[in-house]
């Protein structure tokens, strides 16, 4: 299993079910369950089945991103004119107690999580 790492910030917005997609700069090839993580905390807190990506337009990515305290900031146009992507959500949940990864100060997006800690998600998901 791969955790997608994010701001919780938007990983709130998906798991409060405010929206079902994340959006990213870069297309990915992984499809399935994946984990939803805190960038800084490096905590998953929740699940999600990625079930494929769609071409979004740089306008898109940025109106995607300017939720809670950065709603009426500006985003410097670093990436402006570029093809961004969508990757499409399902099956979001929430886990009841977030689960404390070992951070990986060389994770940029992805972090793998082995499966004896992955079995951790899913046990909680039927006690709860």
């Amino acid at each position: 299993m791969y955790g997608l790492l994010m701001m919780k910030l938007y990983a709130d917005e998906i798991l409060d079910g405010r929206k079902n997609n994340d959006a990213r700069l870069y297309p990915t090839d992984k499809r399935g369950t994946i984990a939803i993580v805190d960038s800084t905390s490096f905590k998953v807190y929740g699940t999600a089945e990625l079930t494929g990506i769609r071409e979004i337009t740089y306008e898109e990515f940025v109106r995607w991103h300017q939720v809670g305290p950065f709603e009426n900031t500006p985003i410097a146009p670093y990436s402006e004119g570029k093809t961004c992507y969508s990757y499409e959500l399902s099956n979001v949940k929430r886990l009841p107690v977030p689960y404390r990864l070992p951070k990986d100060e060389s994770a940029r997006m992805w972090v793998e999580i082995p499966e004896r800690i992955s079995r951790n998600f899913f046990a909680q998901s039927t006690l709860f």
